[in-house]
């Protein structure tokens, strides 16, 4: 039961848990495999490296967010060297109390840093914990072989689950997000729901498609065949849904795409049965003749749609069998090796920095306090530290708060319910039913009251309960004063640094897109790597900000966001379009001077340049011309109303 709990302490659920059935079902199952896993671990590798297992489970369970399986090899090694540096570390700081110092601050940096991301989740804390653990459980020299034949079965079950999970991620779960989508698009085409609900369920169905895509580059850069093509269809089906905010008259338009979201969703299922879907999309397509229809948003539907059926076309011709396959001759741009992205968040005001080196130092402080007066429990210190010292400060405070909360209520229902129950069967019961119904909390305060209980009681059935419990909450004291003293005079990052580092990266990145679009129309660009990656990136900047931010975001900041999405749909769109028009050998060279004023948006007259491209809008013959041009526009407005909009809240904090 003790294991359950401590895989799951100090992970801060996001949202809501919804109870059903299937849920109830699933948990169960789960409980009962960690049980059963920790138990077979125990019998092969001994009590001392029980913990060990207990760590092992936890990283594959929440490696499982992260697909790892695009590079398998390369990642298991990984993995190998950080789980076996870690005993070697934890060994050699439990030899002598004074070399642990400087070993203990580094091994604790060396993790956070390398596991922390700014963007995507964290996945630092199973290997913290595990060091931690390992820190509490010294062993002899003897026993350091077993030990390190422990730490090499995580790795191998984390890459053996997550082909069982990861493999084909982007056709498994991706194609479930997209028919979901398809199918609010219809919600909003029939008038069946509430836009704003609709909006949401369509931005959240997007936005997990796009994590899936990001987790599963190569090299954290390169997005493979498969990824390129869905991300773009996605992208199609966001624009679509944006399209249809306006009032379309033309009702079979709209009957007409609601057919193509119907034939998408059919033909994409669960095995990309593509074989027909561009011919019907095709004979839709071919009932309209463009140069009677003078709306231009109607024309801007229809060319979408055939967008999309050039997305599908070049999907079919792929084939499943090259769907992982990556198109490049170029390396990774400098700026986007990992190496590189190490070395720029290398500084003092840096979340990812501040954070490592704060945890580095409340670990190492507490556990030379725990081995210098030799407190039985004294591990309660470091892992109390852990829990608080949090990278960005008023976040700190109410997680420090409830820390304290649930120690005293858990604490105090271990002593009545122990007090009352003298029994060890019963007090054993107790224990399992709390490491059960810990799966169901959504929040820390009280998925820590269930921790703390399993914790005391686990301790206190072998000693007296109320001591325990006073040795708990003086432990929890001492590491809530080290943790504090920490968030406050080491490097303490505000939430209003955090923002403007995100921030900062946000609209760099919107530059860069920019850019791209520039590059694509002089052709000195010469693969979508890296537009992908920057579509990406900015999805992660807008989870993690909101994340950050989700107890202070207003409804300001919400319309912020909501239009620089649609200007970052957009810039992507007008890049997909320039590369349909190269790709068909059209030339291009008329938009250039437009498009040049893409990258230098802050140093022209943004009013000046709408009113040239409308003239050109009007006088131009071609449809497809004033489609781009209609697109150039959508962008330079849109920059526009942001522009006014951040004047607003420049006064604001976000």
């Amino acid at each position: 039961n003790l294991v359950y709990l401590l895989w799951k302490e100090d992970i801060i659920l996001a949202g809501k848990i919804k109870t059903t059935k299937q849920f109830i079902i699933s948990q169960t199952i789960l409980y009962v495999f960690i049980m059963a896993f920790v138990i077979t671990f125990r019998m092969i590798f001994g009590d001392k490296n029980i913990l060990i297992g207990v760590m092992g489970i936890t990283a594959i369970l929440m490696l499982t967010q992260i697909n790892l399986t695009v590079s398998p090899g390369r990642n298991f090694f990984k993995l190998l060297i950080i789980n076996l540096g870690i005993g070697i570390f934890t060994y050699i700081a439990n030899l002598n109390i004074w070399l642990a110092i400087p070993i203990n601050f580094i091994g604790v940096f060396i993790l956070t840093y390398t596991f922390y991301y700014n963007l995507k989740t964290a996945v630092y804390l199973p290997f913290i914990l595990q060091y931690m653990f390992l820190l509490a459980t010294p062993i002899t020299k003897a026993e350091l072989p077993m030990r390190m034949l422990s730490l090499l079965v995580a790795p191998v079950g984390i890459i053996l689950i997550q082909f069982a999970i990861n493999k084909n991620k982007t056709t498994k779960s991706g194609n479930k997000l997209i028919g979901s989508i398809c199918d609010n698009i219809i919600k909003k085409i029939n008038n069946t729901g509430s836009n704003e609900e609709i909006n949401d369920a369509i931005k959240s169905d997007a936005n997990s498609f796009r994590k899936i895509v990001y987790d599963s580059r190569k090299d954290d850069f390169y997005v493979t065949e498969e990824g390129r093509l869905k991300l773009n269809i996605v992208i199609i089906l966001e624009k679509l849904s944006i399209l249809l905010e306006s009032n379309i008259k033309n009702k079979k338009i709209t009957n007409d795409l609601q057919i193509c979201l119907q034939e998408l969703k059919r033909s994409l299922g669960k095995e990309d049965e593509l074989k027909d879907i561009d011919n019907v999309i095709s004979k839709i397509l071919n009932n309209y003749n463009r140069e009677d229809i003078n709306d231009l948003v109607e024309l801007r539907i229809l060319n979408t749609i055939n967008r999309l059926k050039l997305a599908l076309e070049e999907l079919k011709l792929l084939g499943k069998e090259n769907y992982n396959k990556i198109k490049s001759s170029n390396d990774i741009p400098e700026e986007y090796k990992m190496a590189n992205i190490h070395k720029r968040e290398f500084y003092t005001k840096s979340v990812k920095f501040s954070y490592a080196i704060r945890l580095s130092l409340g670990i190492t402080i507490s556990a030379f306090i725990a081995d210098y007066f030799k407190f039985a429990e004294g591990r309660w210190i470091y892992f109390t530290a852990f829990a608080i010292i949090i990278p960005i400060y008023e976040l700190a405070q109410k997680k420090l708060r409830d820390r304290i909360f649930a120690t005293l209520v858990g604490g105090a229902i271990v002593v009545i319910s122990f007090t009352i129950f003298k029994n060890a069967t019963i007090r054993m019961l107790i224990l399992m039913v709390a490491g059960y119904l810990r799966s169901y909390t959504s929040t820390y305060r009280y998925g820590t009251i269930y921790t703390t209980i399993s914790a005391i009681g686990a301790a206190a059935m072998t000693s007296g309960a109320i001591m325990i419990t006073m040795d708990r909450i003086t432990f929890v004291i001492f590491g809530i004063i080290i943790a504090v003293i920490i968030n406050r005079l080491v490097l303490p990052v505000k939430m209003k640094d955090a923002n403007e580092e995100l921030l900062g990266t946000y609209k760099q990145v919107i530059y860069e897109m920019l850019n791209n679009v520039c590059k694509e129309s002089l052709d000195k660009n010469n693969s979508t790597h890296e537009m992908d990656t920057l579509l990406l990136v900015t999805t992660m900047i807008e989870e993690r900000l909101a994340v950050n931010n989700a107890d202070y975001i207003k409804e300001d900041y919400t319309d912020y966001f909501n239009k620089m999405r649609i200007l970052i749909i957009d810039i992507y769109q007008l890049y997909t379009l320039i590369r349909i028009k190269k790709n068909e050998n059209n030339d291009i060279s008329y938009l250039n001077d437009y498009l040049k004023v893409l990258p230098n948006i802050n140093n022209v007259n943004i009013n000046e340049v709408i009113k040239k491209i409308e003239e050109n809008i009007k006088a131009s013959n071609e449809i497809d011309n004033k489609i781009i041009f209609a697109n150039i526009r959508g962008i330079l407005t849109e920059v526009n109303e942001i522009k006014n909009l951040s004047k607003i809240l420049s006064n604001k904090a976000v």
